[in-house]
């Protein structure tokens, strides 16, 4: 199965992820096709918190956090752990971040995961410049959550990115992506973002609380695709992003 299990990340595939919920619908599907392509998204979308957990937690090397990595993916591809995930039951990150737990606890198991395919490498993870822990000085369960809550961030950015680009709304979206986006040392002043895009700064002000709030709201609705009732999601929120 994993010699043709394609989940190339970047490149020329702009697709946006599906939402977990998809996700987890396609794992549950009796066809082999659908639960392919939830395999494949799971593993674009997750493999960042994984090698996080495993590089942390395991105290592992690159190269070898690496391998773990995917021998895990491997053993997740091949098995049916996730068709038995029940939302009702608890929140979606929490139910990967055990099956990991229990995956590393048998090493031997893991590489002969890896072994058994073939050495075949399920995701690319060659380009970790800007996604490396330090495994002397974070936690793990707190770096698995970070990396988690990034990586839904991110991609909630996006989908509004189209959103409003498909809305015709696009001078909204450029005024938080200037202001929002830009590195904490060359972020403008409203008076500059005012004076790039010919609004006023009021119009720029306006459109950062818009884009945030719809930004949010987008986070919030994936994270409640996770979990089984609105309290679960309230504490799900707090555990990812704060009160």
């Amino acid at each position: 199965m994993a010699d043709s299990f394609d989940t190339t990340l970047g490149g020329a595939d702009r697709r946006f992820p599906d939402t977990t919920w998809q996700i987890v619908t396609r794992l549950h599907a009796t066809g082999d096709a659908e639960y392919r392509a939830g395999m494949e998204l799971l593993c674009r979308r997750y493999w960042k918190p994984i090698y996080t957990w495993v590089r942390i937690a395991c105290a592992r090397s690159n190269e070898d956090a690496k391998d773990l990595t995917q021998a895990f993916l491997l053993w997740l591809v091949g098995g049916d752990a996730l068709r038995r995930y029940v939302p009702e039951k608890g929140s979606f990150r929490g139910y990967i971040k055990l099956l990991l737990k229990r995956f590393v606890q048998d090493q031997a198991d893991a590489m002969n995961a890896l072994k058994r395919g073939g050495g075949v490498k399920v995701v690319p993870l060659e380009s970790l410049e800007e996604f490396e822990p330090d495994p002397r000085a974070a936690d793990p369960e707190k770096a698995f959550d970070r990396a988690w809550a990034v990586g839904i961030a991110k991609d909630a950015v996006e989908r509004v990115r189209e959103r409003f680009k498909a809305r015709g709304r696009e001078i909204q979206f450029r005024a938080y992506e200037a202001y929002d986006l830009s590195p904490p040392a060359e972020k403008p002043t409203y008076a500059k973002i005012a004076e790039q895009l010919r609004i006023g700064e009021s119009d720029v002000r306006n459109h950062l609380f818009t884009v945030r709030r719809e930004i949010q709201e987008e986070i919030r609705a994936e994270i409640a695709r996770t979990v089984g009732n609105p309290s679960e999601l309230e504490e799900e929120w707090n555990a990812l992003f704060g009160s």
